[in-house]
């Protein structure tokens, strides 16, 4: 039973490291895995310092970088509350989307607007394109974590019928 779970994290961290690398491919700005991985990894230390190693050694870190960090910490705790409920991932994970960019637009706006209400509503104007892409590779990313788990899933029982 230890062997299981020494190989369960392993393959966590397997996964982290790939989601790390993909980072470096660059299709549209902000159309990424990273939230999907964090909505549907259970280790919330391997979601983070994978992000926070890409920053450091990549992107640097910025004024109102705590708030897109908390805008990723909710990607996690959304998915820690869909649980393996394919309804609830479906709806959480939009609303995980939303979240981080209400957040880590939240101090962009702090730190680089004028703190009235039309820095506000330019921070956000401006930032919906991104919004855009990052709900699309969400729901993208997403629905594959849902597909391949079902499938291996599946794999894991039909296998598991052939030797009973």
């Amino acid at each position: 039973m230890i062997i299981n779970q020494v190989q369960i994290t392993i393959n966590k961290i397997y996964l982290g490291i790939f989601v790390f690398c993909s980072r470096f491919i660059k299709v549209m700005p902000n159309f990424s895995v990273v939230g999907s991985f964090g909505f549907f990894q259970s280790n919330f230390l391997i979601f983070m310092i994978q992000i926070m190693v890409y920053d450091l050694l990549v992107s640097g870190l910025y004024l109102g970088f705590v708030f897109t960090y908390l805008g990723f910490a909710s990607y996690w705790l959304l998915g820690r509350l869909a649980k393996n409920n394919v309804k609830k991932q479906m709806l959480f994970l939009p609303i995980a989307s939303l979240t981080f960019f209400l957040l880590s637009n939240f101090g962009v706006w702090w730190y680089w607007y004028p703190r009235n209400l039309i820095g506000l509503m330019s921070c956000y104007s401006l930032a919906l394109p991104f919004y855009r892409n990052t709900l699309f590779g969400d729901l993208f990313f997403g629905g594959v974590f849902i597909l391949l788990k079902k499938y291996v899933s599946q794999k894991i029982v039909s296998t598991h019928r052939e030797y009973v």
